[in-house]
């Protein structure tokens, strides 16, 4: 949780993620407090429009913000490790409320001399190198293309039976 903490701290001020006020704990909690979001997660929009879906455009809006955020992960020597449309909160219910990240108990800061071996994040999610350990940065972006195409096309774009 101090990890998250921090890391809330570092990317505060962000257009595109929660806004991070304070952290409190007692003997038996932590408590952190965040900006209220008040839109829903992106899977819920995703979701709610199953029939008419997201058009490319709109969905290049979406898939852009996520971008910004782990631009600016990167720029703070973070990574995310749980890009994924439940962690994403609209602000508001309106249809043009921005994107907020969320959920940063995965990520991590990126030390150069230490390799990151543990395979995290949500398996419907991640990358097919991340389960073989094979860790580099296209594998990211392999997962951002995954949420353009879901978001987009209403669904998975990497099937099999493994």
């Amino acid at each position: 949780v101090k990890r998250e903490v921090k890391i809330l701290k570092a990317l505060t001020g962000h257009e595109n993620v929660v806004q991070f006020y304070n952290a409190f704990e007692d003997d038996n909690y932590v408590y952190i407090v965040m900006e209220l979001c008040e839109g829903g997660e992106l899977l819920d929009r995703i979701l709610a429009k199953k029939d008419s879906r997201y058009t490319e455009k709109d969905a290049a809006v979406v898939v852009r913000q996520m971008l910004k955020v782990a631009a600016e992960c990167h720029l703070h020597g973070l990574v995310h490790r749980d890009m994924k449309p439940e962690n994403f909160l609209f602000k508001s219910p309106k249809e043009d409320s921005p994107l907020k990240a969320t959920d940063f108990g995965l990520s991590d800061f990126i030390n150069p001399s230490r390799k990151f071996t543990d395979i995290v994040g949500s398996a419907y999610y991640v990358a097919p190198e991340v389960l073989k350990r094979k860790f580099w940065t296209r594998v990211r972006c392999l997962e951002y293309w995954c949420h353009y195409v879901y978001i987009a096309l209403w669904e998975t774009p990497i099937l099999g039976q493994n």
